[in-house]
């Protein structure tokens, strides 16, 4: 294994021993690893930010239309695969769902838009998107968190 710290690429290092499963140390060395992946997707991929907490990441994107913000999330998704390949790391595509979020007043028939990630194509989620606990409905009304919650 080499460390690689602002660009500098250290020696080789034989690794003969890994973290322990649940060992309080795994959260933060996982984040450390997965950390380059957000400037690099955030970079290639205009108007996208990231939302993410432990080995869950959301990919976010505003724009006019479905169409628009379909295709920011697409540019993201190659980033992110083109950045797993580079990484050694497996993401596990068939997790990956897509969600969009239109305003009150801004009422938005159900849209045909998808997103492509690797050989998976994606589409948005007429229902709630279930993300870190929390049923989110597409004009974010919770109602359908507090139907399955309470």
């Amino acid at each position: 294994m080499r460390l690689v710290l602002d660009g500098e690429t250290g020696e080789p290092n034989v690794v003969d021993t890994g973290v322990q499963q649940g060992s309080p140390a795994a959260p933060i060395l996982f984040v450390t690893y997965l950390s380059g992946i957000f400037e690099e997707v955030e970079w290639a991929a205009t108007g996208v930010s990231e939302l993410s907490f432990v080995d869950d990441i959301g990919w976010w994107a505003e724009g006019k239309n479905a169409a628009e913000v379909a295709n920011k999330l697409l540019q993201a998704a190659a980033a992110s695969i083109e950045w797993e390949g580079k990484n050694s790391i497996a993401f596990d595509h068939g997790k990956t769902e897509a969600a969009i979020f239109w305003s009150k007043t801004r009422k938005c028939a159900q849209t045909k838009a998808k997103v492509r990630v690797g050989a998976k194509e994606v589409r948005f989620n007429q229902a709630a998107t279930r993300w870190l606990g929390v049923w989110l409905d597409s004009q974010l009304t919770l109602k359908e968190h507090h139907a399955t919650r309470l």
